[in-house]
């Protein structure tokens, strides 16, 4: 069995946010830590990565410069590093494309490439007891290449799995005609995307939106169909005032609101990220149907307030059973090529992956303290000496509000959990704990990136 006195779980934004944080300080952290990482690189979202798609987020907004603009891991001394600052400064742009986002998330885990081991996925986390009688953390480690089961035992393990692409059981019925959003683009190089295609899309948040512009662009495709359970489209709130609730600051601040107020927020700020399209992507849709329209085509079919009841395969198409919500419950069946689900994530990988530990739960999720460490009960004490400690990024939606699914205040998390790993503090109750209650976090939400 490995031993590491720190295990990070993820390699994605959050846990290379802290990668770079303990790099910077100099920390010793680094000297037993290790990365397990699933996937074979930090790409980002390589399957909605279109040319022409940007980061809903300021640049600023990268792994390192709101916590120190002098680091050298900022998306800034990324393109310098490339020879592209020049260049980019050119083309008065604060918001990156994110395929060049992505490419700068890729260059940082070049940084510390003896550190992350891809192709490993952490399955479970559970106790164990040392000889001494405390307890240690001990995770079980899938080969993803080869499925061979491995265990590494840490007394400190963070936590950042991100979300699970959400696909409805009644929908994945054919996986050569029924593609996640997220992985839209290897599905269009595999030739679905040719001529003729009728492709449909479910959803309507900016992942939606994104790929009903990029099949408008193809004029090739014969159809595009959109279904949706709400009005269809709803642009993205992206003022000032609204882009301050994505910060640190504020998430500090909404921690300490009664959970009522919170839910109170969250629910009326939805607008603002989640299940909405920017301006910029519905002024291209309505543009490019504007073109067909003059060339004598339509090609975009709107279904807003349509539920789809069945999806089946028939030869060599797919059918698609829909019906009308509220009033108006007429049905309708539509022929399709592909059905493109942007139907969000689930935020329930962490859940289980730390059930054996049996964490903390109130409202239906992990209650953790300021410095981002679960509450683990009674189950983690032990006699003397240090014990085992978890953190966990990026899953606190009900706690901190927003910014906890998006890149906003990234950095300035990173440096928190840093600081709790050198300093070696185990969890701190809060004195008043029904104001630190979670609220429940919704079971599927959009990939968002403010």
């Amino acid at each position: 069995m490995q031993r590491r006195k720190t295990l990070l779980v993820g390699s994605g934004p959050a846990n290379l946010a802290l990668l770079t944080c303990l790099k910077e300080w100099g920390s010793s952290v680094l000297d037993s830590l290790e990365v397990l990482e699933r996937r074979d690189s930090a790409e980002w979202h390589p399957g909605i990565a279109f040319e022409d798609s940007r980061l809903q987020v300021s640049l600023f907004k990268d792994l390192a410069f709101l916590r120190n603009p002098a680091s050298p891991f900022t998306f800034f001394s990324f393109l310098h590093d490339r020879d592209l600052l020049y260049h980019f400064i050119h083309t008065n742009e604060l918001y990156p494309s994110r395929k060049l986002f992505s490419d700068y998330l890729v260059w940082v885990s070049g940084f510390f490439a003896d550190k992350i081991c891809f192709g490993k996925e952490a399955v479970e986390v559970r106790f164990r007891e040392k000889p001494s009688g405390t307890p240690t953390l001990v995770v079980t480690v899938r080969d993803v290449s080869s499925g061979d089961v491995s265990e590494t035992e840490a007394d400190d393990v963070v936590v950042s799995l991100g979300h699970e692409p959400y696909l409805p059981e009644e929908l994945a019925v054919d996986p050569g005609r029924v593609v996640h959003s997220n992985f839209f683009l290897s599905h269009a190089n595999e030739g679905m995307i040719n001529a003729n295609a009728r492709v449909a899309v479910v959803g309507s948040g900016q992942s939606a939106g994104e790929i009903v512009r990029f099949l408008l662009q193809h004029r090739e495709v014969s159809e595009v169909i959109v279904v949706g359970r709400r009005h269809l489209f709803e642009q993205t709130d992206d003022n000032p005032f609204v882009n301050d609730f994505y910060t640190y600051p504020h998430s500090l601040k909404l921690a300490k609101l009664p959970p009522e107020d919170r839910n109170r927020f969250l629910t009326d700020t939805r607008n603002t990220n989640f299940s909405t399209v920017t301006k910029d992507v519905l002024k291209s849709i309505y543009d490019l149907r504007f073109e067909d329209q003059v060339c004598g085509r339509d090609r975009l079919r709107l279904f807003p307030y349509t539920e789809i009841t069945a999806a089946e395969r028939v030869e060599d198409s797919f059918r698609l059973h829909l019906r009308g919500i509220g009033s108006r419950q007429d049905l309708t069946t539509l022929e399709i090529d592909l059905l493109v689900c942007a139907t969000g994530f689930s935020n329930r990988r962490h859940l289980s992956f730390l059930q054996p530990l049996q964490p903390l739960i109130e409202d239906a999720a992990l209650v953790i303290d300021e410095s981002f460490e679960v509450d683990l009960g009674q189950t983690a004490l032990c006699r003397s000496g240090p014990r085992p400690r978890v953190f966990l990024i990026n899953h606190s939606f009900g706690l901190r509000g927003p910014t906890e699914h998006t890149l906003g205040g990234l950095a300035e998390r990173a440096a928190v959990v840093a600081k709790a790993l050198q300093n070696g503090a185990c969890f701190q109750p809060p004195a008043d704990r029904p104001d630190m209650l979670p609220a429940e976090c919704p079971p599927k939400i959009e990939s968002g990136t403010k």
